[in-house]
């Protein structure tokens, strides 16, 4: 079983404790920083949103939008595979 580690994390200004499975904290951490880094990004920029959670909301639509775009490219690479393990079989 793997051991469980409680850390505290600051996210656009709001505090965070949260109980991980320890060999995720690197993970974890560089995640919070990448989203408080896009967040100030937000923030320095021409965005007229004065509330945090306005950037959160930037930032999670950026992160999703890439996730679904990585999860397409990865569901056509597997029909491609699917495609060139018939095409062997043949």
């Amino acid at each position: 079983m793997s051991e469980k580690r409680n850390i505290n994390l600051d996210i656009a200004g709001i505090p965070m404790n949260l109980n991980i499975v320890a060999s995720e904290e690197e993970i974890v951490r560089k995640a919070a920083k990448e989203i408080n880094e896009r967040v100030l990004t937000y923030k320095n920029g021409n965005y007229p949103e004065p509330e945090p959670f306005y950037f959160l909301a930037y930032v999670s639509l950026v992160h999703t939008i890439k996730m679904l775009q990585q999860e397409q490219k990865l569901n056509e690479i597997e029909q491609i595979n699917l495609k060139l393990d018939e095409f062997i079989k043949e």
